[in-house]
């Protein structure tokens, strides 16, 4: 079994063991909108249940004076109350009253809760009738209390009852309908059903979160992370939104930015230099994953360790490198030009302020990128970057999208994988690596961009910074360009 195999045969046991406490938040936060709307949806579920299973009581209240036949003592009052409390709800219960009271009202059941209570300490018994109208309330309790003598002559003894309090008609509910209560735990319930749910899904996802990572998910070598680095430095940059380049040699990158670069440049220096190898194509499996600034930045460090070093803009399609150097080309600079057999190498190949660095691109963007690679022009151009230069640095559209990185890899010594972190699935990057190797290209390793934790974000300042420059829409879009 080879080793792609054995790796993945091995990535359902091993992914996703680990936490990565960051991009759990992150993934949660950025689907804040889709939280947003799961809990206004369930905020209006929660009103539209709570008003449909809402019933009103309307409950109708009447009191009693309790006492015996031709008695006027206290004892045997209360006596009398107490009994009738036991009793007088076994009455108004029976068949016999129920059937009274449907007879008189004209209907066929009664649905109403109907209780007797008496007040502690007293011979006053209160009578209780709740239904769900005011109507309905009052006039069954009336109708009791126009022939609850007919039925109970001959079960409550000597008690006499007197009425001490007429019967009134309710106009409040007695259970008033509490929505905004219900609206805001719908509310809060949604928002946190759609939190769980946005962190499982990032849980689950099979992308790199973590350098250590790489090598457990991904068929290739490791060479190290590149910590994210905000574009914005200042408030003032914030608020105007000034976009430029954050190089490891502009003096406002941070230390980890700087750090991480060079020991990249150290890590591909040692790999290149066991076969003597030159040429390196730098390429990732989709856009934005910062793989233009990788590869400038890769070139500067390994231009200031004195190498001579040609850094190609291979992105003929959608050409940034010439805007993050802030480079002023002609169109005899042109890398599209030379390819299309009117250029001169001399042209093409341009000095920048930078000792030991070249640059070899244009910022015109070619529509028919792929065909024009295809020529015998490439392989005599690799042939005399090799020649002229310690490495060559190739920058070329994602692999995932166009075929172009593939078309360098031919005449290149070896393929960087530039894998952003938490953004593409790792079965979809192995892929690419996997066509790759079938055309014999030599994967050199996987470096980790844009790196985030909570300890690099707490001694970073505001912004945020991806490498994304020469937006000129997606691929295919070019139609405001020269369409060569």
């Amino acid at each position: 079994m080879s080793r792609t195999e054995s790796n993945r045969n091995d990535v359902p046991e091993m992914v996703n063991t680990e936490i990565e406490l960051f991009t759990l938040i992150h993934d949660i936060l950025i689907n804040w909108w889709c939280i947003l709307l799961g809990a206004i949806a369930a905020a209006m579920i929660a009103y539209v249940v709570v008003n449909v299973q809402y019933v009103p009581e309307y409950t109708t209240m009447t009191t009693f004076v309790v006492g015996s036949k031709g008695s006027n003592n206290t004892y045997s009052n209360l006596s009398s109350a107490n009994t009738m409390a036991q009793t007088f709800e076994k009455i108004l219960k029976s068949s016999v009253m129920e059937k009274t009271i449907c007879d008189k009202l004209k209907v066929d059941e009664i649905d109403a809760d109907i209780s007797t209570e008496v007040l502690e300490g007293t011979n006053m018994l209160v009578l209780s009738v709740t239904a769900d109208t005011p109507k309905e309330s009052i006039d069954i309790i009336r109708t009791i209390m126009d022939h609850y003598t007919e039925v109970s002559l001959y079960t409550v003894g000597n008690a006499v009852m007197d009425v001490l309090e007429e019967p009134k008609i309710p106009y409040a509910a007695e259970n008033p309908l509490n929505v905004r209560e219900s609206v805001k735990k719908g509310f809060l319930g949604g928002a946190a059903v759609c939190i769980i749910l946005f962190g499982l899904l990032s849980y689950m996802r099979n992308s790199v979160k973590q350098e250590k990572e790489i090598e457990r998910k991904l068929d290739a070598r490791s060479l190290g992370a590149i910590s994210y680095e905000y574009k914005y430095k200042t408030i003032r940059q914030l608020i105007s939104h000034k976009k430029s380049a954050i190089l490891v040699d502009n003096p406002i990158a941070s230390f980890p930015f700087v750090e991480s670069y060079k020991k990249l440049a150290a890590k591909v220096e040692y790999q290149m230099a066991k076969d003597e190898r030159k040429i390196l194509v730098i390429t990732s499996v989709s856009e934005n994953e910062g793989k233009s600034t990788v590869a400038a930045n890769l070139a500067i460090s390994l231009s200031e360790q004195g190498k001579r070093v040609i850094l190609i803009d291979g992105d003929i399609r959608r050409p940034s490198q010439f805007l993050i150097f802030g480079l002023e080309l002609e169109e005899k600079n042109e890398l599209g030009e030379f390819l299309k057999g009117s250029g001169v190498l001399t042209d093409v190949l341009v000095k920048g302020e930078r000792q030991h660095l070249f640059f070899l691109g244009g910022r015109n963007c070619y529509s028919s990128s792929t065909e024009m690679l295809q020529t015998d022009k490439l392989p005599r151009l690799m042939k005399a970057c090799r020649k002229y230069s310690d490495y060559v640095i190739i920058d070329t559209p994602p692999a995932g999208l166009l075929g172009d990185a593939q078309v360098f890899a031919q005449s290149a010594d070896a393929v960087l994988m530039v894998v952003r972190q938490n953004y593409m699935l790792a079965e979809d990057i192995n892929d690419i690596m996997d066509d790759f190797r079938d055309n014999h290209a030599k994967i050199l390793g996987v470096v980790l961009n844009g790196v985030q934790t909570f300890s690099n974000v707490a001694d970073s300042s505001v912004g945020g910074y991806y490498g994304k420059y020469g937006k000129y829409g997606r691929y295919g879009n070019y139609s405001k360009n020269k369409g060569r």
